[in-house]
């Protein structure tokens, strides 16, 4: 009879914050040379999110340069993560790992048709030379709307899930999950889907120390942006019918010391940094003027991106908040990279309608200094404060008392309460509470797979400044 120790090491949620990885890296082969020095088998899992298109390098990559820094440390397997899933577009996503080294396990993700892709695997087996068999499977977050929108169909995980387990149960000894759905979820899991032994988790960020056990179910995620590493330590124990149970030693997620990095991913990061800075050179136009934003007044760069989504979406009027804009753009040559640096969120234009009632509502709301103010975090956003809002063909009558259909005008005509009017603006109000006379409305449009950053290269392409 024989036993086998087994290190599994994983990573999450990195979001292309780049810098850290040479000392992620650097952790990660420590652990796993000292694992192999004491005859652990090791396994090295990443659990989605490592792109994110807020970083220059995977902007313009489309995430293949991810994929390279997953293939030089050697990963046994990945999942995908939203923002793989849902911020590249379909094409992009069908090819991002044409030159992976591993598998994407993946068994919620289907084409149109019910196909499944031929870049996933619902589940892998990995086979030790004891005889020990553990079976991998993965799901990630359920975004349908944004997916259809793609091309794609994303399925219930559970259910998914629930089949894959079934099929694995019978063929392994161990069955662990790569989870991009979130700790709440992940707990929902370990109640709900039985047979799986330990979940990986990723996608709200939290550092499990000591991991957390629910129910005979192990869950761990080791934070975000490459400060964090999962290790997880299992035992098997051959009895003397052939089989093996399962002893879980310890699970921990370990502190990266970012002053400690490796020299080779440090090579490999520059080189990829020079592919990208090429490609984001392209030039897109010239102003003669500069375009200014002013995070908390009216100012000329997000009045030409209200205008932008208006035209792009079709719509009645557009709103758009300043602090989505990083940075003015100065008299001179534009660049991708410029329009990259301006507004590197991962947020798509989104056409909504709104009654005539409700846009006052909007208009009240988004005059508040504590909007003006708020510095949001998550729903893509990557800047510090929402900013002044701007709108395009919505003009409020000069010194008028109050807002309402006397004093606002769509254009030439005064607002009517109880019409309703197409609203272009950006994806992230329609995911949240900030206006919930946007995010409730029964009609909600998505146009993807274009960022803001997109829409402003094409108007730019074609823009001339106004002389002054």
């Amino acid at each position: 009879m024989s036993n086998e120790i087994v290190r599994i090491l994983h990573t999450n949620d990195l979001h292309s914050q780049l810098e850290n990885w040479p000392a992620v890296t650097k952790l990660l082969k420590e652990k796993k040379q000292h694992a192999l020095s004491h005859n652990e088998h090791v396994l090295l899992f990443d659990i989605g999110d490592h792109c994110d298109k807020v970083h220059p390098m995977t902007e313009a990559l489309a995430g293949k340069g991810n994929v390279a820094l997953l293939n030089n440390m050697g990963y046994d397997g990945v999942t995908i993560g939203n923002n793989e899933g849902i911020t590249l577009s379909k094409e992009q996503l069908d090819h991002l790992y044409d030159e992976a080294k591993f598998p994407v396990i993946l068994s919620n993700l289907i084409y149109e048709d019910g196909s499944y892709p031929e870049w996933t695997v619902p589940y892998k087996i990995f086979t030790l030379s004891s005889g020990v068999s553990i079976g991998v499977t993965g799901v990630t977050i359920s975004f349908p709307l944004f997916y259809h929108t793609l091309g794609w169909r994303v399925t219930e995980p559970f259910a998914a899930l629930k089949r894959t387990v079934a099929r694995l149960s019978e063929k392994v000894d161990a069955i662990i999950c790569l989870s991009h759905l979130g700790l709440k979820e992940d707990e929902k899991m370990a109640n709900e889907v039985s047979g799986i032994d330990v979940i990986l988790g990723a996608h709200t960020h939290h550092v499990l120390e000591r991991g957390k056990k629910v129910n005979n179910t192990w869950i761990n995620q080791a934070g975000r942006s490459g400060t964090h590493v999962g290790d997880i330590q299992l035992s098997f124990k051959e009895n003397e019918k052939g089989a093996f149970s399962l002893s879980v030693n310890h699970v921990q997620s370990i502190k990266v010391n970012l002053n400690e990095r490796d020299a080779e991913t440090e090579k490999l990061l520059s080189k990829l940094a020079k592919q990208a800075d090429n490609i984001l050179k392209e030039p897109v136009t010239h102003l003669a003027e500069s375009l200014e934003v002013q995070w908390y007044q009216h100012s000329d760069f997000p009045k030409l991106l209200a205008e932008t989504l208006r035209e792009w979406c079709h719509a009645d009027l557009a709103m758009v908040n300043s602090g989505v804009l990083l940075k003015s753009l100065e008299i001179g040559p534009v660049t991708l990279g410029d329009l990259h640096e301006c507004c590197p969120h991962p947020i798509n234009p989104a056409k909504v309608v709104v009654s005539g009632e409700n846009l006052i509502n909007i208009l009240h709301e988004a005059q508040e200094e504590r909007m003006i103010h708020f510095a949001l975090k998550g729903f893509g956003f990557r800047g510090k404060v929402l900013g002044y809002m701007v709108f395009d063909n919505l003009r409020i009558a000069k010194g008028a008392p109050a807002l309402n259909e006397k004093s606002i005008f769509i254009g030439n005509k005064p607002l009517q309460r109880d019409r309703n009017y197409t609203l272009a603006t950006v994806d992230m109000f329609t995911l949240g509470q900030l206006y919930p006379a946007i995010s409730t409305s029964t009609k909600i449009d998505y146009f993807m797979p274009e960022f803001l950053r997109d829409l402003l290269a094409w108007k730019l392409r074609t823009f001339k400044t106004p002389s002054r």
